[in-house]
């Protein structure tokens, strides 16, 4: 019942980071359209920006359409978005679960470009109970791409959260470990996390 209640009203959920290096924010969107079954809008934008920087450099974006044509998952198709490979057309399996205590979701994506990129995402958020009003929250949240022609290096990220939720309140400590291009070059932020669920 729980993990009905939770798939078919799932919120949009905002999260801003602010560490020593500068500031990151994602949004998570992932509704049902309920004139059809099994259909959804799915979006997960990433922002971040060091302190000195006038205009964030660092983004990426996506939006789909998803359909789940078995229980837990859903086929996409939408379009990508990074500054430094532009709009691509894109299309990706997604496997998720929800429970009460425990929400995973895992998948591959692929680019539909001829220079496209292929990546694996990963992320699975742990929020035991402690009272009827606070949990305890806790996420790991990662992403590797490298490119199909070349097999190199593209992006990778892994995010790291530890702390507690009121409500639909979470914060705490927070982690982003950020790797880009075939040099692998690192950024990495350390500082803490505020998120919010909304329009549930």
């Amino acid at each position: 019942m729980n993990e009905l209640k939770e798939r078919s009203n799932a919120p949009v959920v905002f999260e801003l980071l602010t560490g020593y290096e500068g500031v990151a924010s994602q949004l998570n969107i992932n509704k049902n359209f309920k004139e059809v079954t099994g259909l959804s809008f799915f979006s997960v934008s990433n922002i971040s920006s060091k302190w000195n920087e006038q205009n964030a450099k660092d983004a990426m974006s996506q939006f789909n359409l998803a359909y789940e044509f078995v229980k837990g998952f859903r086929i996409l198709a939408g379009i990508h978005y990074t500054p430094s490979t532009g709009l691509r057309p894109s299309a990706s399996v997604l496997y998720s679960y929800v429970s009460e205590n425990i929400t995973l979701v895992a998948g591959p994506r692929i680019d539909l470009s001829g220079n496209s990129n292929l990546e694996g995402f990963g992320m699975v958020e742990y929020k035991p109970k402690l009272n009827e009003k606070w949990r305890i929250y806790s996420r790991l949240q990662g992403l590797y791409a490298q490119t199909v022609k070349d097999d190199h290096h593209a992006r990778s990220y892994l995010m790291v959260r530890a702390g507690l939720s009121y409500h639909d309140y979470s914060f705490g400590l927070g982690a982003n470990f950020d790797a880009y291009g075939p040099e692998r070059i690192i950024k990495n932020n350390y500082g803490v996390f505020a998120s919010v669920r909304l329009f549930k």
